[in-house]
């Protein structure tokens, strides 16, 4: 399969309604597609009634198209909604629009003019994985899927109140009416839930009905006779995970630690009202790597389908949109050069790309990321912490259970606060909390340099780095291993590492550099060993090697417990040199699970990305 969705073939009707050749059908219908998105997917899952009165509502849609459906949507939910309630709607795509036909189907919709145009500004770009976009000022998130309908829902963790079933019609579109997505949609269904589509076939309603649905016909729109609405009378089925997802719903969170991963976190808690509390020992922002003047954000793209080939790719994506938001994104564009990998894979890549042309291109003697640049950490975290309550010179030494919360004390047993959940943040100092030491964590240092030199047009990598910054440039870092954090300053060493690096990558830019001049810091970059970060709730470990004992004798596991946990407490870590890449994803990933939405990544990277893996392989190496 190609790495890059492909792109619908379009006709085009005199009265603007696109149609799919390839299905021979059209996106909405001639007489009124907004009307029939009313009549047909509120109406028939009860919308806006469904949602009145609710603090969270999760609606699925399968076959976005032009959006048309979740303007609809939205438009009822901003007439309706509470105060500080939260519309979550996911949709999946196998054929995304591009924005310029999107915008050409909806100009026709005046009465949701302002709606399209915010969705388009945020029109998704064209690459496989989720994409979620906030609209914060009305509570709304909007979490777009590429792919096959069946094997995304297959890979989805979450709960839905409403399903919009909008897919082409089942006799020109079979793959997207099987019985398959009928129980996938079962899975992911709460009890109650509500499918509406505008199809009677007989194929679709024995799917329902074998998944476990109560299925009827009801009036249909326009010059459809009938149309479908069904509801879920199962429960949810047992989950059989090994891995702990806990929702906690806090009021109040205590992060501790205030780099790019705890303010990640802490802003996409403060976006669905939850109170913040961050909690860091340093006297000010500006620790740690967070200090540093500024960094790249750019993707690392993979080869192969595995769950860190998703995680990079949404990553990248999920960054860029959250730093041009925020505006602190310097979008130079960033050289990568055949030498910083295989050149045969970058070969492969630009041959067969994941991502479109004006992202990723041939370029030189490598690759070109044209959206890709630098972030001015502590600018970008002062942005995500705007709102939060900040606590410096505050050192946790402990989290103790209370009640249904917890308490952090500092280092002499003093209590500094009470919270209902708990996020470790800290980098480093995340193992000197004792239900957290079973996660390796490893630490390696990093030395920069920046100053006056002739820049060149765009960052360049190859390995190392170099890239334009106030009038001259910045470039390194080393990675040396280090023991323990400690206060570090800068070393000669170091610099003439990174002078023989930059001359390697950019002899014009190290010509030109006046050593003497330079300015130098060191950080420490917190990185686990297989160099994936971990994010998620926090496993009970001795509970967790007890109950999952089986697996170290290859036998299946026969607990239908749950995942032993300490609930309320949750790790986000072991970022290393990507830090600003994945920051934002795995803040929103966190807060996800905290409040019990449906999710932004799919369950196998969830997992691969979930503190637990290394009990799992504990276990499995016994």
């Amino acid at each position: 399969m190609p790495r890059l969705p492909p792109s619908p073939a379009l006709e085009w009707s005199a009265e603007g309604v696109p149609r799919a050749p390839a299905f021979d059908d059209v996106y909405f219908s001639k007489s009124g597609g907004l009307a029939e998105a009313e009549a047909v997917f509120l109406a028939g899952t009860g919308l806006p009634d469904a949602w009145r009165n609710r603090d969270r509502f999760a609606l699925c849609e399968l076959g976005f198209g032009t959006g048309l459906n979740i303007l609809a949507a939205w438009s009822a939910w901003k007439k309706t909604r509470l105060p500080h309630a939260i519309l979550h709607i996911s949709s999946i795509e196998a054929f995304p629009l591009a924005r310029c036909d999107a915008a050409r189907a909806l100009a026709q919709f005046p009465e949701v003019g302002d709606l399209a145009e915010q969705l388009l500004a945020r029109w998704p770009v064209r690459a496989y994985g989720a994409q979620r976009l906030w609209f914060p000022d009305d509570g709304f998130s909007l979490t777009l899927w590429t792919g096959d309908a069946e094997r995304v829902l297959g890979g989805m963790r979450g709960s839905f109140d409403a399903w919009f079933w909008d897919g082409f019609a089942p006799a020109r579109n079979e793959t997207m009416w099987g019985e398959g997505i009928a129980r996938e949609i079962a899975r992911l269904s709460k009890p109650g839930a509500r499918v509406a589509s505008f199809t009677v076939a007989g194929g679709v309603r024995r799917a329902l009905e074998a998944a476990g649905f109560g299925v009827e016909k009801k009036p249909g729109f326009g010059a459809k006779r009938e149309r479908l609405e069904a509801v879920f009378a199962g429960a949810a089925p047992k989950s059989a995970e090994i891995y702990p997802y806990v929702s906690a719903r806090p009021k109040r969170v205590a992060i501790v630690g205030v780099g790019i991963a705890g303010a990640a976190a802490a802003q996409s808690l403060m976006r669905r009202g939850v109170e913040v509390v961050v909690l860091d020992e340093a006297r000010a922002l500006g620790a740690g790597a967070s200090g540093n003047p500024a960094g790249l954000v750019m993707p690392r793209l993979d080869r192969g389908d595995g769950p860190l080939t998703e995680f990079f790719l949404a990553s990248y994506l999920a960054a860029v949109a959250a730093y041009e938001e925020l505006g602190v994104l310097d979008a130079c564009g960033v050289e990568e050069r055949a030498g910083a990998r295989d050149t045969e894979a970058l070969v492969e890549l630009l041959n067969d790309p994941p991502l479109p042309e004006d992202w990723f291109a041939a370029f030189g003697e490598g690759a070109l990321h044209k959206r890709a640049g630098l972030v001015r950490p502590r600018t970008a975290i002062e942005a995500m912490l705007r709102s939060a309550h900040m606590m410096f010179e505050a050192q946790v030494g402990a989290i103790d259970q209370a009640d249904d919360g917890w308490v952090l004390r500092a280092p002499d047993g003093r209590a500094r606060l009470k919270a209902d959940a708990v996020v470790l943040a800290c980098g480093a100092a995340l193992t000197r909390f004792a239900p957290a030491r079973f996660i390796p964590i490893a630490l390696s240092s990093g030395q920069i340099e920046w100053g006056a030199a002739a820049a060149p047009e765009h960052a360049i990598t190859n390995g190392s780095y170099v890239a334009p910054f106030e009038g001259g440039v910045l470039f390194g870092a080393t990675f040396d291993k280090a023991e323990q954090e400690a206060p570090a300053s800068p070393s000669a060493e170091s610099r003439a590492q990174n002078l023989e690096m930059l001359r390697a990558i950019a002899p014009e830019v190290g010509a030109s550099i006046d050593a003497s001049a330079l300015n130098s810091r060191v950080s420490y970059r917190a990185t686990t060993p297989d160099r994936a970060p971990v994010a998620g709730a926090l496993p009970d470990a001795e509970a967790w090697l007890a109950q999952y004992a089986d697996l170290a004798h290859g036998r299946a596991v026969q607990s239908d417990k749950p995942p032993p946990a300490h609930r309320g407490v949750y790790v986000l870590g072991g970022l290393g040199a990507r830090g600003l890449t994945s920051g934002p994803l795995l803040g929103e990933r966190l807060a996800s699970e905290m409040l019990g939405e449906p999710q932004a990544l799919s369950a196998r990277t969830l997992d691969a990305l979930h503190p637990a893996r290394f009990l799992h392989r504990a276990l499995k190496r016994r």
